[in-house]
């Protein structure tokens, strides 16, 4: 959906629902997310916390390995809002790693075209 504003710069109307785990307000991810939206200065933490996960859980799911003695798959699956064990699991986070990725292709490639940005959830 597109729109016209004063200035004539179009805005691109992105619609989130089509990024269901990815886009789950009660998880730290979303959080993170958003508050990088509103304030972007340097590394987006969600997206540093979704790189250092996908190793994390890869590593845990795969080799039966934590990457530290602190490390709780549970702060991951809380912070993600995801649920399993094991290939359910690692099925899961790659579910919210592959959204996430499409989601900001869209947003970046909109961006560079010179377009504003709109978030919207229709669902």
């Amino acid at each position: 959906m597109k729109k016209e504003t004063q200035t004539s710069k179009e805005i691109v109307v992105i619609n989130v629902s089509n990024y269901p785990k990815m886009f789950n307000t009660d998880t730290g991810f979303w959080g993170d997310l958003y508050n990088h939206f509103i304030n972007p200065k340097g590394m987006n933490r969600a997206e540093w916390n979704l790189i250092c996960s996908k190793r994390d859980v890869s590593m845990w799911t795969k080799m039966n390995m934590k990457p530290n003695r602190h490390w709780k798959v549970s702060d991951v699956k809380t912070y993600f809002g995801i649920k399993g064990n094991g290939e359910k699991l690692l099925a899961d986070f790659m579910e919210v790693h592959d959204q996430y990725f499409a989601f900001k292709k869209e947003w970046q490639t909109e961006v560079k075209n010179g377009k504003q940005i709109e978030l919207t959830c229709n669902k």
